[in-house]
């Protein structure tokens, strides 16, 4: 890109009456993110100057959602239209030599579209970008030596149907230029100002006049569910054509879905029925499903969960996980851990090579390393009040069926009998039985 100071103005200040939601119409996610938010990292590939977002309806939540130390806010209390806008943001964008304006209802665009848009026809003080298909909306019109004299609005269209040359909302301005022709912009039938009659004011002043080529996907706008709901399609398939090209094994990409945070190594094979969400991150030669959800979720290198579901949590390197297990609320997984059938653990923390068989339950635990955890052994964590830790020592070995009474501890190398409800803490090496369950001596561990 050439020396010129860029500034990006995103527009997100419009109510977005047709989504019929509470919520505003820019934040609605998009494969786990706002949709302004994938405008946002679009438009920072450019390396821009100032980058400004247009705040108006619901602008506190707007903001909350959308700041960072790079983003200037600018509020339009009365929508007014685009044009009104932009005019907003004069101050904010004092130094630029150059201004992209971009609707933040369109998070399919590209900063492969918006550098192109940033670069073209350096000496014409209006660049736009268009695209031929059958939307709604604004026609672009040209005169017989193919010169751009305007954009007719798709409500005031009488013209034929079908696929035509369309305005798709981004812009590039001279900035001195916009600047002093912003005032002259004419109020619409309902009294607000818009961006598109910018082209015929360059037009009548006999200027050069740009556009650029997208594609129907880049130019997608989301105004209704429906739209939404495109648009969350073609971004999954651009981020899972992404991870497949970057050496990551999706074996069903119909019925995967990758959010756009998500981080993955090579080597990674997803099955199929799979959610990747948030910030999730995979390390290489791991085996992530069928039937598996992480949200927000690390996971070490050559591990296997299946049928199962990671939450905030950390899995380890060369841990097996599930079928139908369930790690939630900050817990860690050392290395070479198991996790078997429908075994649970919530607010944990798993040393190296602990094994926690089916139907186990650990929560608010530290479990030392090399732990065995027998099936149906559960921490009976809350008093109805309170949550209370469990500490279980190394090589621990926790019989059928225990019930943990916290706060408990359980020393190293300790052991409890098939059905023990343990309500004291066992001594290290001691062996403990019964209900409630008391000290029958050193543990006596099998020989071979």
């Amino acid at each position: 890109m050439n020396d010129a100071r860029h500034g990006v103005v995103i527009l997100a200040a419009g109510k977005g009456t047709r989504m019929r939601s509470a919520l505003p119409k820019v934040l609605h996610p998009v494969c786990g993110k706002p949709m302004a938010a994938h405008i946002l990292d679009a438009a920072r590939a450019l390396s821009p100057a100032k980058l400004v977002v247009v705040t108006g309806h619901e602008g506190a939540k707007v903001r909350e959602a959308l700041a960072a130390p790079d983003v200037t806010f600018v509020e339009q209390a009365e929508l007014l239209g685009t044009a009104d806008a932009v005019r907003r943001c004069e101050a904010a964008l004092a130094g630029c030599d150059r201004i992209l304006v971009v609707n933040g209802d369109t998070p399919m665009i590209t900063p492969e579209l918006l550098r192109e848009l940033a670069t073209a026809s350096p000496t014409s003080p209006l660049v736009f970008v268009t695209c031929t298909a059958p939307l709604q909306l604004g026609r672009v019109t040209r005169d017989g030596a193919g010169n751009v004299t305007g954009v007719v609005e798709a409500a005031d269209w009488t013209g034929p149907g079908g696929p035509a040359e369309l305005n798709t909302g981004q812009y590039r301005f001279d900035a001195a230029w916009l600047w002093s022709r912003l005032p002259k912009v004419p109020v619409s039938p309902k009294d607000e100002y818009y961006l598109p009659h910018l082209v015929a004011i360059a037009s009548a002043e006999g200027a050069s006049i740009a556009t650029v080529d997208a594609s129907p996907e880049e130019a997608l706008g989301v105004d209704d569910r429906a739209r939404l709901a495109e648009a969350e399609a073609a971004m999954r398939r651009r981020i899972l054509a992404r991870h497949m090209e970057a050496g990551v094994t999706i074996v069903d990409p119909a019925t995967t879905y990758i959010d756009a945070d998500v981080r993955i190594e090579e080597d990674v094979t997803v099955m199929p029925n799979c959610y990747l969400q948030g910030a999730t991150a995979v390390r290489t030669g791991s085996v992530i499903g069928p039937g598996t959800t992480l949200r927000n979720a690390t996971v070490g290198v050559d591990a296997r969960i299946q049928h199962s579901v990671v939450e905030e949590s950390s899995i380890g390197a060369r841990v097996s996980v599930g079928p139908y297990a369930h790690v939630r609320g900050n817990s860690t997984i050392g290395d070479d851990c198991f996790l078997g059938n429908y075994a649970e653990v919530n607010r944990s923390r798993l040393g190296k090579g602990v094994k926690m068989h089916h139907f186990s339950y650990m929560g608010d635990a530290s479990v030392g390393a090399e732990a065995n955890i027998a099936a149906g052994a559960i921490t009976n964590n809350y008093d109805g009040v309170h949550k209370h830790p469990t500490v279980i020592g190394e090589r621990a070995f926790i019989g059928c069926d225990t019930m943990l009474i916290a706060p408990v501890t359980v020393g190293d190398d300790a052991a409890t009998g098939s059905g023990s409800v343990v309500t004291r803490d066992v001594p290290a090496g001691m062996q403990v039985v019964g209900v409630p369950a008391r000290i029958t001596g050193p543990v006596r561990r099998p020989t071979e």
